[in-house]
């Protein structure tokens, strides 16, 4: 079936539209016969391990060269033969799901290492559950997905473990180098999670440094920042030759950081100017900062870390409080404000079918859920007809006119994206652009695709490219999913990466036992107005025990209000 000669003779004769289900083919082949492989070197280790039992070596020792004879007969380094029998004994004992995958040809040999690795010190209890919640859907997802998927399912199923593992893996902390070819060393290092996050961001902080001018590529100038961190400076010396370039000797480049660094009859301070701190960011949920619960946080560039380490963090950190709103609690509010106001004034309602949904005086209410993030450092507020809401309102329409979005949007689409939305791409949202989903007509602005949420993506510049130029095409689904399709027409749906939309988070699902049709109301009625703040004591108010807390008066029932969210924020 499969042609033994150059790679190109797989797809001799095979017509264009049956070459991607070929390759896959091809691939689900290859991943079976290394499967075989596997068994067959581990069952070659467990052959030796009984020879020596029945020559009564001790249990320790027994197979202990099996490496070395496989080694000799792949033609392979020692340390590789002992990663394969190692991999082997996994998939026979613990990993029988992962197993089972590898066997089928689901999936390959690169992610089946990448599943073993990260599943390596999880206990025995926890093991079948975040096996199975893993490969749901992972066999379309690269080993960076898997390996970050692994560690949100972790901290959240075992929370006490991952702790007590962290505080482990923190004791081998340690940085080397090793000396490579051309006059080039090797700079190799295992760091704690927030400490790496924090040099990887002022790395890249002091790269920016330089003018427009400077011809180093961004790779060459990190590598530069880390030896100018090492000599004592905290500036990257712009090259670009320029004899009155503000950037050279990292001098500031505007008049207003000038006068900064100056006395107060401006005479340069003696003192050297106090570089910023880096800048990591974490997301947290509020109960798990009031101790309510253990729910994982998300540290940008590495995935999730273990609750205490997130408040460790926290208790230093500058708060940016983050309002979000998931479909199922959206879903529910809906119904209970549609039911209310169907009993308070039954005439408004017409007729309708299933699919139409609900008409109030002759006006459609259309549900189109937005992304999970309704507001960063405060609230986005709800429906009013108010002045300032139609100011409001004036305002963000204009804004869905412009190319460039608000520094507030900007900021709500990379918290709910979190990484770059092209399939299996971990660029972080920081340094992707802002894409239009439907392309911004420049010409004719309210003929093109807005600048709203419902219409923005981070995607970094490759893949952004690759998307402008029509070589894949992508659709927004609501809530953040982008439908994807590649050329040959095969879909991939992606879901927002962001701190606050874990898809493994059993509160964005149906988590809601404890609140009842009171909560709800007076969650609806109280709504008009609502700060960031007022949700947070709500929050408090839903979970923290009576007595606690200093008793509010009850806010009285207001008006009905009627949500549109097919309108841009504020509704």
């Amino acid at each position: 079936m499969f042609d033994s000669g150059s790679a190109s003779g797989v797809l001799d004769g095979v017509p264009d539209h049956e070459q991607p289900a070929t390759l896959q083919e091809h691939h689900a082949h290859i991943a079976r016969e290394q499967f075989r492989e596997i068994h067959a070197l581990t069952t070659l280790y467990l052959t030796r391990c009984e020879e020596d039992a029945r020559r009564g070596k001790n249990e320790a020792h027994q197979g202990e060269f099996a490496h070395v004879e496989v080694a000799s007969i792949l033609h392979i380094t020692e340390r590789s033969a002992a990663a394969l029998i190692d991999l082997g004994c996994d998939l026979r004992w613990r990993l029988h799901l992962v197993s089972a995958a590898f066997a089928s040809g689901t999936l390959d040999l690169t992610r089946t290492r990448a599943i073993a690795d990260a599943l390596a010190n999880v206990s025995d209890d926890k093991l079948a559950e975040i096996e199975r919640r893993l490969l749901e859907g992972g066999e379309r997802l690269s080993t960076t997905k898997l390996k970050q998927r692994a560690r949100r399912l972790i901290a959240r199923l075992d929370p006490e473990g991952v702790r007590r593992r962290r505080e482990r893996a923190e004791e081998d902390r340690d940085v080397r180098t090793h000396a490579s070819d051309d006059g080039m060393s090797t700079l190799e290092g295992l760091l704690p999670s927030v400490g790496a996050q924090r040099l990887s961001m002022r790395l890249r902080e002091m790269s920016l440094q330089v003018c427009a001018e400077d011809p180093r590529t961004h790779a060459q100038r990190r590598a530069d920042a880390l030896i100018a961190l090492a000599d004592g400076t905290d500036h990257l010396p712009c090259a670009c030759g320029h004899e009155h370039c503000t950037a050279r000797n990292g001098q500031p480049r505007s008049d207003e950081t000038a006068r900064d660094h100056t006395g107060s009859a401006g005479v340069p301070s003696t003192s050297a100017p106090q570089q910023p701190k880096a800048t990591i960011l974490v997301g947290i949920s509020a109960t798990t900062l009031l101790g309510l619960d253990d729910l994982p946080g998300d540290l940008y560039g590495y995935g999730a870390i273990d609750a205490d380490l997130a408040r460790d963090i926290a208790a230093d950190g500058t708060w940016k409080q983050v309002l979000t709103l998931a479909d199922k609690d959206r879903e529910r509010l809906i119904e209970h404000l549609l039911d209310e106001l169907r009993a308070a004034a039954p005439e408004l309602f017409d007729e309708t079918t299933e699919t139409d949904g609900p008409w109030v005086s002759s006006r459609r209410i259309v549900t189109n859920p937005h992304g999970p993030i309704l507001g960063v450092g405060k609230a986005l507020r709800a429906a009013g007809i108010t002045p300032p809401n139609i100011c409001n309102r004036t305002k963000t329409s204009r804004e869905a006119l412009n190319y460039q979005p608000s520094k507030r949007l900007a900021e709500i689409i990379r918290t709910r994206d979190g990484t770059c939305r092209f399939p299996n791409c971990t660029a972080r949202a920081q340094d992707c652009d802002l894409d239009h989903t439907i392309p911004f007509d420049h010409t004719n602005p309210a003929d093109g695709g807005l600048t709203v949420e419902q219409n923005l993506a981070c995607l970094c510049r490759k893949h952004h490219r690759l998307k402008t130029e029509g070589y894949w095409t992508v659709a927004q689904l609501g809530s953040g999913l982008l439908r994807w399709t590649d050329p040959h027409g095969s879909i991939t749906v992606t879901q927002p990466n962001g701190p606050f939309t874990d898809p493994d988070d059993e509160h964005n699902h149906d988590h809601h036992d404890t609140a009842d049709d009171l909560a709800l109301r007076d969650l609806a009625y109280s709504n008009s107005g609502r700060t960031v703040e007022n949700d947070l004591a709500y929050l408090l108010d839903s979970h923290v025990p009576p007595g606690t807390r200093h008793p509010r008066p009850r806010i009285p029932a207001g008006p009905i209000l009627v949500i549109d969210l097919d309108e841009p924020p504020p509704f």
